[in-house]
């Protein structure tokens, strides 16, 4: 045990245990979120129907889908956000991975009219509002501040 330490030691100050990737391999986007879902069609279309997703690509096994990978016209190259993986052994309730966030153009706007459509919200931060999928997946309704007007001489 205590060579391992020494050697954990040793590599730290060395600073190879926690380099960082050539750059030309490191990752430069995050390409979306996924969640395992119980009712994949019925996510679909609550995404869909909600927040207006589209369907950028199926994957299909024995002619029957498996993952919906969905994104939002306008996105760079059909970009994805969200893969929906049909999971029926997934148990009920919430994922515990955290939460998909949107950046969205007026997340109070939107907040009022998702409760119009029987989806219920909650103010958690200035423009940042909480809802959930019909499985019970967080999702973060997001608008940043806008800048600060700069100061004039």
């Amino acid at each position: 045990m205590k060579t391992i330490a020494i050697g954990l030691a040793t590599a730290l100050l060395a600073g190879t245990a926690f380099a960082a990737p050539p750059a030309n391999l490191a990752p430069k986007t995050v390409s979306g979120w996924g969640w395992n879902v119980m009712d994949l069609e019925g996510q679909k279309g609550w995404y869909e129907a909600k927040l207006g997703m589209k369907l950028v690509r199926k994957y299909e096994r024995d002619g029957k889908a498996y993952e919906y990978i969905m994104g939002f016209d306008g996105s760079p190259d059909g970009a994805a956000i969200l893969a929906l993986l049909a999971s029926p052994q997934r148990k009920p309730g919430p994922s515990t991975a955290g939460r998909l966030i949107l950046r969205v153009p007026d997340s109070k706007a939107l907040s009022d009219w998702l409760g119009t459509q029987g989806v219920t919200s909650r103010l958690v931060a200035p423009g940042a509002y909480f809802i959930a999928d019909p499985e019970g997946n967080p999702i973060e309704l997001y608008t940043p501040p806008a800048p600060a007007a700069a100061a004039k001489p």
